[in-house]
């Protein structure tokens, strides 16, 4: 009798004692945030891309092949005009200007694969961590 009564109080005790207590969500995985639309280019010969972001594509794409930057093509580009300062790869807690941003999306070769830059007019490069292998 002094046994069943004794857990008869635990067993009031920890219904007490959790439904005092907060129940916690459980953890929920965080999406990945989709990926920036594809932004309407119109293209152009590569010649007619600045001197300036020409140099800066193939010195990022030949130090991240390793290679020689004269080793590097670039394959293609278009003409786009960006929506803000991230030039369409924004990165999670940066902030970025808030104006049109005319640049480029240049395709950078090289006999290890290719990579695709966002550029704005003035050299500045930015690789979205897209990378084309060259055996797709």
């Amino acid at each position: 009798m002094a046994r069943t009564l004794l857990i008869g109080v635990f067993m009031v005790a920890g219904v007490a004692l959790a439904g005092g207590m907060q129940t916690i969500a459980p953890p929920t995985r965080i999406p990945a945030p989709p990926l920036t639309p594809l932004i309407p280019g119109a293209p152009v010969a590569t010649s007619a891309i600045p001197r300036d972001v020409r140099r800066a594509v193939v010195a990022d794409a030949a130090q991240r092949f390793r290679v020689q930057q004269n080793a590097v093509v670039l394959a293609g580009a278009e003409k786009v005009t960006w929506p803000d300062g991230a030039l369409g790869c924004p990165e999670p807690g940066r902030v970025y200007s808030q104006a049109l941003v005319p640049g480029f999306r240049v395709v950078a070769k090289t006999l290890a694969g290719e990579l695709l830059y966002h550029t704005d007019s003035g050299g500045r490069v930015v690789n979205c961590a897209r990378l084309i292998t060259a055996d797709r």
